[in-house]
């Protein structure tokens, strides 16, 4: 069981080239507890971000992603962060209008912990945050 230490001291971030859906996940974050999250447009601006804490020594602990964006898709950035030794174990989960079947099994056999379909609830995210989190 996760406790509120969990969750304020867990680093997040959060990429979507929409953001309202930053926002609004970003709020599903903060009512679950969560105080440390960061937020990027793009995989590109992302990636910056990802790589910078990693060479810190401060990686993430939880990444959301949307799948199609800019610059740098959710699969390509995907891609770099299992690729990297201090986020090989840490969770992703996907977030994606992109309901089709291939794009899912991709999404999961490339190192996703979890997917999100848009438009999603409050309750979904909650309930996949923490499952991925429990694990």
């Amino acid at each position: 069981m996760l406790t509120t230490e969990d969750f304020i001291s867990k680093k997040i971030i959060v990429i979507d080239d929409s953001r309202t859906v930053r926002v609004e996940v970003i709020a599903i974050l903060r009512e679950l507890g969560f105080l440390n999250i960061q937020e990027a447009i793009d995989g590109k601006d992302a990636w910056k971000s990802i790589a910078a804490e990693g060479s810190a020594n401060e990686p993430f602990e939880l990444i959301l992603s949307d799948i199609n964006m800019p610059k740098m898709t959710g699969l390509q950035l995907l891609k770099k962060i299992k690729a990297t030794a201090c986020y090989s174990k840490v969770p992703v989960i996907m977030i994606s209008a992109e309901s089709e079947q291939m794009t899912i099994l991709e999404s999961i056999s490339e190192g996703a912990s979890d997917y999100i379909l848009k438009p999603f609830n409050k309750k979904v995210v909650k309930d996949k945050i923490l499952a991925v989190l429990a694990r």
